[in-house]
């Protein structure tokens, strides 16, 4: 058994380097650069992360007030980067590591409360949200890591009665979580309530949860001595401000939200089939049905193409209905289970959907990933309680219901979750390198031009460009003079398509296809990195090309 064990857990590590490898050249991407220039800094002066300023928001400004997200990810790129380098090959290979580290959190924690680490593993890989994620180099899949492993130690340490390490040990890891992104310490309350739950009674360990708080703590005060404010405190309150507090008011948040679950863990709906119950098929019908309306005249209506309008609809009608299916799987599990494991993953899955549709100042599908491996029990608890799919997926061989058929019907959903994430992320890889495609061609025709060239946008485009020595616009400061160029990314963040000075004529458009599914595009309403683009996470459709437009100063 420990033999088999061992087999399944360098499988998963296999699976995941060779989900990951044809990716490890992509362009750097959306926030990528951010974290990017904060390693940069820590490689020069490790004590002051934040000592640096960029234009991210059209003008310059200090990082600390830009970047939300505290710093261990930036010093694990600094460390990766002293030996590998700064180039893309380098660093996405160096996040193999917490992808790897991830998913066998999975498999362990999957091992111990489904009783299926494999399958649990190799589907919390195939979910469109992990794949895409795990492609760039933010901090996310790092926090996924040190999450899985810190509830994976958390648990064992409880059972064992006198394993104090491993309560030490996650507790470690929580403030890991913390410190590599803030939603990291709801670990600490997550942890709490499963132990009082468990032990029905408060018991000594729970102390050990003081060590992530307290870790929080010095942090805090050693940002608010260094740069004048508490950088945890100003991540709690941004999305409450007044600009970021209205639009969410105003987007339909909770709709969206659910969009957002289903189609970041759309393999889900391949284990419908599973849940054996004739009220699941038809409720989820009922449901789709009446979101159709709502996402027509919400999210569809006004876009130029009949085609486009029905894609919009009745993805977004789809993804939402496996939202409300992954919710309702939660409750199912609890109300069924009683026990302090359901309790865990049901206050898991809440958690995240509650931050990521109400407390965060767009939905991304970055805030939804944590709760993709509680979803893969879930699933694997749900339909494990029929008995022939039992004896498939524990390998029991009580049941006279051909075995062999049975695990073949239970495997086979992975193969078109794997089809589905390979091609979102795909798309995604084709959209970063849009991006650095258009920045070195925009380098090759204009770098020898008398005037300087000027951007706007940001993402991975800014970091290119700023490769050549273009220079991002800055709106506070008027420095564009006659005969220079400025390039405008029609689809990039905080862009406007009309220049702050007289230009000569009409500009120039550059246009760069794309394929036939999007991550990112405000024209079929996809923003899997932000909500402010779109209600979908991604979209399967005709998808309108990149647009770039060249204006030349007057």
């Amino acid at each position: 058994m420990k033999n088999s064990a061992t087999r399944d857990a360098f499988l998963v590590i296999v699976a995941v380097i060779a989900a990951l490898v044809p990716f490890l050249n992509k362009a750097f991407h959306i926030d990528d650069p951010l974290f990017l220039w904060m390693a940069q800094q820590v490689s020069q002066h490790p004590a002051d992360p934040y000592g640096f300023s960029v234009n991210w928001y059209v003008s310059a400004k200090p990082t600390f007030s830009i970047m939300q997200n505290p710093p261990l990810n930036a010093y694990y790129m600094a460390l990766a980067a002293k030996f590998l380098g700064w180039s893309e090959l380098a660093m996405h290979g160096a996040f193999l590591v917490p992808a790897v580290a991830a998913v066998l959190g999975t498999f362990f924690l999957a091992q111990r409360l489904s009783g299926s680490p494999l399958l649990g593993a190799l589907l919390t890989l195939f979910m469109p949200v992990f794949l895409v994620s795990a492609t760039t180099v933010m901090c996310d899949v790092w926090l996924l890591a040190l999450w899985v492993w810190s509830v994976h130690c958390w648990l064992r340490g409880l059972e064992e009665r006198h394993s104090y390490w491993l309560l030490l040990l996650a507790s470690l890891l929580a403030a890991a979580a913390a410190l590599t992104k803030y939603f990291g310490v709801s670990l600490v309350p997550l942890l709490a309530v499963y132990t009082v739950a468990r032990e029905r009674r408060l018991t000594s360990r729970l102390l050990f949860l003081l060590i992530p708080i307290a870790i929080i703590g010095i942090y805090e005060a050693i940002a608010k001595a260094k740069y004048g404010q508490g950088l945890f405190t100003n991540a709690m309150v941004y999305p409450w401000q007044g600009p970021v507090k209205a639009g969410k008011q105003l987007s339909g948040q909770f709709l969206t939200g659910l969009s957002f679950t289903g189609g970041c863990l759309f393999p889900a709906l391949f284990y419908a089939a599973f849940l054996k119950s004739r009220k699941v098929l038809i409720g989820g019908t009922a449901i789709f049905l009446a979101l159709l309306p709502l996402f027509y005249l919400w999210v569809a209506r006004g876009l130029t193409s009949r085609t486009d309008v029905t894609a919009v609809t009745v993805e977004g009608a789809l993804f939402a209905t496996i939202g409300i299916g992954i919710l309702a799987l939660a409750v199912a599990d609890l109300i069924h289970q009683k026990t302090a494991d359901s309790l865990l993953l049901n206050l898991w899955v809440f958690g995240t959907f509650v931050f990521a549709t109400m407390m965060n100042w767009s939905i991304t599908a970055r805030t939804i990933l944590p709760m993709a491996p509680a979803v893969v029990i879930l699933l694997i608890r749900q339909f494990k309680s029929s008995a022939p799919v039992a004896a498939a997926v524990t390998g029991g061989r009580g049941l006279p219901i051909l075995p062999l058929r049975t695990a073949a019907a239970t495997w086979w959903p992975l193969l078109p979750a794997a089809l589905v994430s390979l091609l979102v992320t795909a798309a995604d890889y084709k959209l970063a390198d849009t991006a650095r495609f258009a920045s070195k061609s925009f380098q090759n025709r204009f770098r020898d031009e008398p005037g300087a060239v000027w951007f706007e946008g940001h993402w991975g485009f800014q970091y290119y460009m700023e490769h050549w020595k273009a220079k991002p616009l800055d709106r506070s400061e008027r420095r564009i003079i006659s005969g220079d160029v400025l390039i405008v990314p029609l689809s990039n963040s905080n862009v406007s398509p009309t220049p702050p000075v007289p230009t000569t004529s009409p500009p120039e458009q550059v246009n760069y296809p794309q394929s036939v599914l999007a991550t990112m595009s405000p024209g079929m309403r996809a923003g899997f990195y932000s909500s402010k683009w779109g209600s979908l996470p991604w979209i399967f459709s005709r998808i309108p090309p990149e647009q770039y437009l060249i204006f030349r100063v007057k």
